[in-house]
């Protein structure tokens, strides 16, 4: 009987065993039962995360595209503003129809082409976007004309009348892409279809920019600072955009000044200063110029073409019209365009339940600064989580 009564009693060992097949039968239960109601979230973060994660990396050290398969990409003939644009389209493989995404290009004579921007590209396939990036010539030549904003009207019409594209859309620019981009996005033809804005490093006021590049200040609300400019881009904005001032005469004697001036001809580009007529000189003065007390009143002597040439491409004025939700970043550092135009567009929205702005510290300007400061790791983890929060919600926008 003493026997009997032992039999069925487990020892020590079973006791343990059972108790580790039951923990892992309660981790596998949770597993399921968060995969069940989290599915969705956990693979959104994920995706979110590798797009990040690619985004601070040289493109041949891309890792999402070794976990999932690469788009099928296509070269294409868009019309757009009575022209044709050569253009990418970067389909996820699953097939069927997918969120419309119009990726706009900056300042950049390699366009469409662009290393990063092809990764870029493909990895919003791979998360499940139709993306279309589109060759803008105006700004392949380091120029922007109010053509643009056409061209990416057409760009985004004739994505969204592809069979594999979903209702709905959105567009994403890139630096001084996203000036046309958002003055695109409010035209009356399409902003009833474009459901998110994605803006990386843009501006809203061209006006501020050049304040910024010609004297290094900038200022919007309580945010100010300066940053040393770029000596170059003056004469470089000048020489792409000669054929915004009126006289050919004063055009010649320009060019032939920029050229001198990059000869180191210095003397010699002086005298021919003085041989320009009354629009060429203050064209001449207002670039020349890197004291901000004097930027408005030379602003103001520019010939009447070059003013409103600002003016129209400068999309603050008309965002409000626009019904798409924001999704804006820029990078703190930015040495070309200041971050401060990022929280000039937000605030030009107006309702900021459409609104996710974030600044980011480890950016310059669309690429990541280089660690060197002892609080780099800092301001890296600070960034790095603003910037997967901006992913994340674009993401779940599709």
């Amino acid at each position: 009987m003493e026997q009997a009564d032992h039999v069925g009693v487990p020892d020590g060992n079973a006791v343990a065993l059972v108790q580790m097949h039951m923990k892992k039968i309660i981790f596998l239960s949770i597993l399921v039962i968060t995969g069940i109601l989290f599915g969705g979230q956990i693979k959104r973060a994920f995706l979110s995360l590798l797009i990040l994660t690619d985004s601070v990396r040289p493109p041949q050290k891309a890792i999402m595209g070794k976990i999932i398969p690469g788009p099928a990409v296509k070269a294409m003939a868009i019309p757009a503003n009575g022209k044709t644009l050569k253009a990418d389209l970067y389909a996820p493989k699953s097939g069927g129809r997918h969120f419309p995404l119009l990726l706009v290009h900056g300042i950049n004579p390699t366009g469409k082409d662009d290393d990063q921007l092809v990764l870029l590209a493909k990895n919003l396939a791979r998360a499940g976007f139709l993306v279309l990036v589109p060759d803008f010539e105006g700004m392949k030549r380091l120029r922007m004309r109010p053509s643009d904003v056409e061209d990416i009207v057409g760009s985004f019409l004739s994505l969204a009348k592809l069979k594999n594209a979903k209702p709905g859309g959105g567009m994403m620019g890139i630096s001084y892409g996203v000036g046309p981009m958002l003055l695109a996005a409010a035209d009356t033809r399409v902003r009833d279809r474009v459901n998110v804005i994605v803006s990386f490093g843009g501006y809203g006021d061209l006006r501020a920019v050049l304040l910024f590049l010609l004297t290094g200040y900038y200022d919007y609300g309580a945010e100010e600072g300066y940053l040393r400019p770029d000596e170059s881009f003056r004469w470089v904005f000048l020489y792409k955009n000669l054929d915004l001032v009126p006289s050919q005469t004063d055009r010649d004697m320009l060019k032939a000044i920029i050229e001198k001036r990059n000869r180191y001809e210095i003397a010699e580009a002086d005298g021919l200063v003085k041989k320009l007529g009354t629009e060429g000189k203050a064209v001449y003065d207002f670039l020349a110029n890197k004291d901000p007390k004097r930027f408005v009143m030379l602003y103001e002597n520019l010939p009447l073409s070059m003013r409103e040439y600002m003016v129209r491409l400068s999309p603050v004025r008309i965002l409000k019209q626009s019904k798409a939700y924001f999704i804006i970043a820029h990078g703190t550092g930015d040495y070309s365009i200041p971050y401060t135009e990022s929280l000039r567009i937000a605030d030009a929205v107006g309702d900021q339940s459409r609104v996710h702005v974030a600044l980011l510290p480890q950016f310059m300007h669309i690429e990541p600064v280089a660690p060197a400061a002892g609080n780099s790791y800092t301001r890296s983890a600070v960034g790095g989580w603003r910037l997967f929060g901006l992913i994340y919600d674009l993401l779940g926008r599709q």
